[in-house]
């Protein structure tokens, strides 16, 4: 998997775009890291459907996500196929298809997950977790 993004460091989850677009806390971690991080598809579908799901106007919504200009990482058959023995996180510890899609990406690329999700840090998958914010869980 060839990248554009130049040295990429991290793989953003949905809670790092949210908090970026709104500002939230911790924004200002993810916003220094953004031209260093890349998003799969899925994270992207479930951050543009959170912020609709919030009232964002869809056109908006994707608008101030293209604004972002993440590099954008097609999630393929290698990618479901590398993901398999993060399935059982979805039953023992709640983590949802796509964090494990940014989990699985960020160590498919050797690269930090970037997440409030203090859970992700005690799940045991052998990918670094880089908190922009403690103590809360998405």
């Amino acid at each position: 998997m060839k990248l554009k993004t130049e040295q990429p460091r991290y793989v953003l989850d949905s809670s790092a775009v949210i908090a970026l677009v709104r500002r939230e806390q911790g924004w200002e971690k993810v916003n220094a890291a953004l031209d260093r991080s890349v998003i799969s598809a899925i994270n992207l579908a479930e951050s543009m459907t959170k912020l609709i799901r919030q009232g964002g106007e869809p056109r908006l919504v994707e608008r101030l996500l293209r604004a972002l200009d993440l590099e954008v990482i097609p999630w393929d058959e290698e990618l479901a196929w590398a993901s398999r023995d993060l399935c059982a996180l979805a039953w023992t510890n709640g983590i949802s298809l796509a964090d494990r899609a940014c989990l699985t990406l960020a160590r498919h690329l050797n690269l930090a997950a970037m997440t409030a999700d203090s859970e992700w840090k005690k799940a045991g998958h052998g990918v670094q977790v880089f908190l922009f914010r403690e103590n809360r869980r998405k």
